[in-house]
């Protein structure tokens, strides 16, 4: 066996080890969009909940990182760009009805809406009051979240970790092996 086909059965033996996981990166609801009524949007586990916010026009809304790294919100003519770091919070207040898209530029797929009212009209962000940051509200859950869809993501590290270091210990097995092999006996 050359060394080139021993490389490549190396390989081949550590990527066949590691097992295969969902995609999931960046940002985003891995766990599905949630829907939901209230008054509060938290950002946990890189993901607005609820995803979707229903409130009526003239109603405040309040935005609250409750993870444990960066965020912001931004929209067209409203948000909050500057870092909002755990606990840190804002609110946004909603005049005019129509549907208002926000999302937080770190985490790419970490995106929402706020409707306002039945969702018809402009949505525009002109209509939008936003104040700085505040002290954020006690936990209380939203009152209505409603799983829309769902996915088995599991935490993408568990299998990793372990097929990497098998597929490692492969590799060099099996190198040992071919250069044992490929050396000339002494005499």
């Amino acid at each position: 066996m050359t060394r080139r086909t021993a490389v490549l059965a190396a390989s081949l033996l550590a990527a066949i080890s590691l097992p295969a996981l969902p995609a999931a990166a960046g940002g985003g609801c891995h766990g599905g969009v949630t829907q939901g009524t209230g008054d509060t949007v938290e950002m946990v586990d890189a993901c607005f909940t609820p995803t979707t916010l229903r409130v009526e026009a003239g109603e405040t809304v309040t935005f609250v990182n409750r993870d444990g790294f960066t965020h912001n919100v931004t929209a067209n003519l409203w948000g909050h760009l500057e870092d909002m770091d755990q606990g840190d919070a804002f609110s946004a207040t909603f005049a005019d009805e129509g549907v208002f898209p926000y999302a937080c530029t770190y985490h790419p797929g970490m995106s929402g809406a706020i409707v306002v009212g039945d969702g018809d009209g402009p949505g525009s962000g002109e209509a939008v009051t936003v104040s700085s940051f505040q002290e954020p509200p006690s936990p209380s859950p939203v009152v209505e979240i409603r799983t829309v869809t769902d996915s088995s993501a599991g935490s993408p590290a568990t299998g990793w970790i372990p097929g990497g270091a098998i597929g490692l210990a492969a590799g060099i097995a099996i190198g040992v092996l071919v250069r044992r092999r490929g050396r000339p006996a002494s005499a």
